[in-house]
């Protein structure tokens, strides 16, 4: 279902970011489910001694949980957090309501992230 309702951002991310788009997933505490780029993610698990993807959904939800937090305590909505890496960049994308986006793109990638990142909110506060 929520590949359907987040159909606009996944085609604004790739619209923006074309073959660089590798993996949109969207995750609460109780979950994590692909929008786009499960494919690519099995095969990179698969290849690749990783964390598992259990692991890597705590991770999310703990990071999550510490921008929610600081968004409390300091008075400002921390929005995203961005990872960059030899292999790409890693977006996080907090709407709120616990609710949490990761975007990753491959290391060929060449966007401007904030407005990446507004672009990808706007798309998601539609879909809600």
């Amino acid at each position: 279902m929520s590949v359907t309702k987040y159909q606009g951002l996944v085609e604004c991310l790739h619209e923006r970011t074309g073959e660089s788009l590798l993996t949109i997933t969207r995750f609460t505490e109780e979950q994590s489910e692909f929008l786009y780029g499960e494919e690519w993610f099995e095969r990179f698990v698969a290849e690749v001694d990783t964390r598992s993807p259990e692991k890597m959904h705590e991770d999310a939800v703990y990071n999550l949980q510490q921008a929610e937090v600081s968004g409390k305590l300091y008075g400002s909505r921390v929005r995203s957090e961005v990872r960059i890496t030899e292999d790409g960049i890693g977006i996080a994308l907090y709407p709120g309501d616990s609710v949490g986006f990761h975007v990753l793109l491959d290391d060929e990638a060449s966007v401007d992230v904030p407005d990446l990142v507004d672009d990808a909110l706007a798309e998601i506060g539609e879909s809600a």
